[in-house]
């Protein structure tokens, strides 16, 4: 059985549990609708806490905020103030605590008209002569091209901004690699070729994943990708 599983499956039982609860009066003012949607915005937030995804933990404590105003009394504060305060706490953690997954070092680039943003890549080799590739975007718009010939790791994050990648002329070390991605309130596009075999694991919370043509899965090459999308957009293309 998988922990999520096990994990969304709990807190569904817990739901239950309250929602009998409420219709006892002991929380008063709380409906089934308030219950159910303070149920998927606890596992979220639970989430973006593993994960440590800013953006993640304060919409959703923002949203949860909301649903339940009348319960904390703080009616006054929904809902742009709330999240007024979640985008700009969002912002203002991720410029101090980068994503946990790079270990490069991040170059400014000023963008057209001159705006804020931060581009990352970099690219390591273990002892074992494979590449790992870090590459990010921040407040920010990025193209990379991976050129890898020992590919095995690629670590990509996007964080208000948006972040395409062309895998086609990467080769990866005995034939299998593994793609991590974070998406927080950006976008990602990767290019993949259709002829790899492709393992997609990426959950999303307020965010969307979608594949885009045909993964042929015809050579002996494996790539898997995991990560979270919140508040964001990954798109797979198989070329």
């Amino acid at each position: 059985m998988k922990k999520k599983n096990v994990f969304w499956g709990l807190l569904f039982i817990l739901g239950a549990l309250a929602v009998l609860v409420s219709k006892l009066g002991v929380f008063e003012g709380v409906g089934f609708w308030s219950v159910l949607f303070s149920i998927g915005l606890i596992g979220i937030l639970i989430n973006g806490i593993i994960h440590r995804s800013w953006g993640t933990i304060l919409f959703s404590t923002a949203f949860l905020a909301i649903v339940n105003s009348r319960l904390l009394g703080i009616e006054k504060l929904v809902p742009w103030p709330v999240l007024g305060a979640a985008l700009l706490g969002t912002i203002g953690l991720n410029m101090l605590f980068p994503s946990r997954h790079h270990h490069g070092h991040y170059v400014y680039n000023g963008g057209i008209g001159g705006e804020v943003g931060e581009v990352e890549y970099h690219e390591e080799v273990s002892n074992d002569g494979s590449e790992q590739v870090n590459c990010g975007v921040s407040f920010h718009s990025s193209v990379k091209y991976i050129q890898c010939t020992q590919l095995k790791s690629l670590n990509l994050d996007s964080s208000f901004g948006g972040l395409t990648v062309y895998l086609n002329n990467a080769v990866l070390k005995g034939h299998e690699a593994f793609v991590n991605v974070d998406v927080s309130f950006g976008n990602m596009e990767l290019y993949i070729p259709a002829g790899w075999r492709v393992i997609c694991n990426v959950s999303s919370s307020f965010g969307s994943v979608q594949e885009h043509g045909r993964c042929r899965g015809e050579e002996a090459d494996m790539l898997t990708i995991n990560g979270e999308v919140s508040f964001g957009t990954l798109d797979i293309y198989y070329i």
